[in-house]
Formats: C-alpha cells, sequence, structure tokens
C-alpha cells in the first residue's frame, strides 16, 4: 500500500512540473517522514546584477504552493500532520534534499543534481504518514577548486566557507557596511546575492534552461538607482512584494546601488 502511494505522489509531484522529488525519516524526529523536492530556476544567456534564483516570483510563494498540493494527496491517504517547509530556519533543506537522495554537496556548501546542477531551490513537507525513504547521494565533490578560485573575496579558501566574506550575505546585511564589507561587494557587481561560484562549477557547465514556465512572469534581472532612489520601505515593498528581495527593505538596496556603481 505504501509503495502505492509513493508511486502515486511522485507522479502527481511530475504533473505539476516537479520532477525532482525524495523521501527520507526526519532528522528530528524519526517517526515522521520528509518529503523533499527541488525547484530549478536556471535561465540560459541571462545576466543582471539580481542572484538569478530572485528574478521572479518569490520562490517561497512557489514552492509552497506546489507543495500544498501534495499535502492534500497524503491528507486525503491518511496523513494527520502535513507541514511545508520552504527556506525556513527551522528545518535544513539542503540536508533534507541530501538524505533524500537529490544530490550531493559540492566544494562551496551548494547541493548538486544531475539535472539542474546547482540552480534549485528546496522545499520539504514533514508528514506523520510513513512512505519508505530513498538512499542518500553518497557521491562527493571532486574538489576540482574551480569555485574557490573564481571567488574574488576567498570566502572559500582553505576549503573552508568563510561567512563573513561572501559577497551574497554581505549584499544582503542591513545598516552600514565597513570599509572591507564594502570593497568585497564591488568586487562581485551584484547589488543582491551572487552566483559566482555556481557559474564556475563544472557541474553546470552544460546547463540548458530548467526554469519552469511560472518564473518567467515579470521577471527582474537587474535593478537601477533610478528604480528604487525614490522609494522609501512602504513602498519598496509594495512594488516588489512577490519577489524573494522585497524583504530586506529599500535601504540595502540604495547602499549597494552606490557601493558598485
Amino acid at each position: 500500500m505504501l509503495s502505492e502511494i509513493k508511486y502515486k505522489l511522485f507522479k502527481l509531484a511530475n504533473s505539476i512540473g516537479i520532477e525532482k522529488i525524495g523521501i527520507t525519516q526526519d532528522s528530528q524526529n524519526p517517526e515522521l517522514t520528509v518529503v523533499a523536492a527541488l525547484f530549478p530556476y536556471f535561465v540560459a544567456n541571462e545576466s543582471g546584477n539580481i542572484a538569478m534564483y530572485a528574478r521572479a516570483r518569490d520562490y517561497h510563494k512557489v514552492n509552497a504552493e506546489k507543495l500544498e498540493i501534495l499535502c492534500g494527496f497524503l491528507r486525503l491517504n491518511g496523513a494527520n500532520e502535513c507541514k511545508i517547509y520552504v527556506d525556513n530556519a527551522a528545518r535544513n533543506d539542503r540536508e533534507a534534499a541530501y538524505s533524500a537522495g537529490l544530490g550531493f554537496f559540492g566544494r562551496n556548501n551548494l547541493l548538486i543534481n544531475d539535472r539542474f546542477g546547482s540552480y534549485f531551490t528546496i522545499g520539504q513537507i514533514v508528514t506523520d504518514l510513513e512512505i519508505q525513504p530513498d538512499s542518500p547521494d553518497v557521491r562527493i565533490c571532486k574538489n576540482c577548486g574551480k569555485c574557490e578560485k573564481s571567488c574574488p573575496t576567498n570566502a572559500l579558501c582553505g576549503k573552508k566557507y568563510d561567512k563573513s566574506l561572501c559577497i551574497s550575505e554581505i549584499s544582503q546585511k542591513k545598516g552600514e557596511l565597513t570599509a572591507l564589507e564594502a570593497e568585497l561587494l564591488k568586487l562581485g557587481g551584484s547589488i543582491w546575492g551572487c552566483d559566482i561560484c555556481q557559474q564556475a562549477c563544472p557541474h553546470n557547465a552544460n546547463l540548458t534552461t530548467t526554469a519552469d514556465s511560472e518564473l518567467f512572469k515579470n521577471r527582474i534581472t537587474t535593478l537601477t538607482s533610478s528604480d528604487v532612489e525614490h522609494l522609501n520601505d512602504v513602498e519598496f515593498l509594495g512594488k516588489y512584494k512577490d519577489y524573494a528581495f522585497s524583504w530586506r527593505g529599500v535601504d540595502v538596496f540604495k547602499r549597494n546601488l552606490v557601493i558598485i556603481y
């Protein structure tokens, strides 16, 4: 019976555009099941000053809407508990996806999938419905060093990840940046997030567009000073409420634009 449920769950997921889905036990409570899913967002031959994951409608909302359809199926098949997590501090999405066999960890701390490279977001469902788990992808990164060499701030130096030097982290900090942080931000050239280590990764070298058609609606690749300089936080949120970067507030963007340009 459970095998049939798993088969139908995967089939339903595929029908709504979730190509990669896996099952694992919950690390916090082994009696619970985690359904992990990948949501690709790569668009070939596209440039901009915003990290690619944030250029389309907020992935938190997009992923949660699709996962809610799967929750409906699980409830119909006996689940009493069915909670959705998308980039929520209460759950580690990458660890869940790894345990569910959806990828292996790269040198840059990102999860790598054969089909999508590292260009995907992750969502998970935690449920009390028992479903046979999948096996982790036990492969390891080849440590070619290309991501480390490509990082202009040496955030990956010495096979360690230094969050304080990461352009993505710095670009999202609130308040005034230190002189060092400002110089590091300039090296990346991005006003929100960073894709440099992904662009250098061999596992992403031959990717074709994987993003769902929904992610092409009202797409924003670049923001300029003229887009935000006249806005306050309320106006900024109203204008960009459908994007994952809006929560940080307009001052972060005004600051980053001044530093970089």
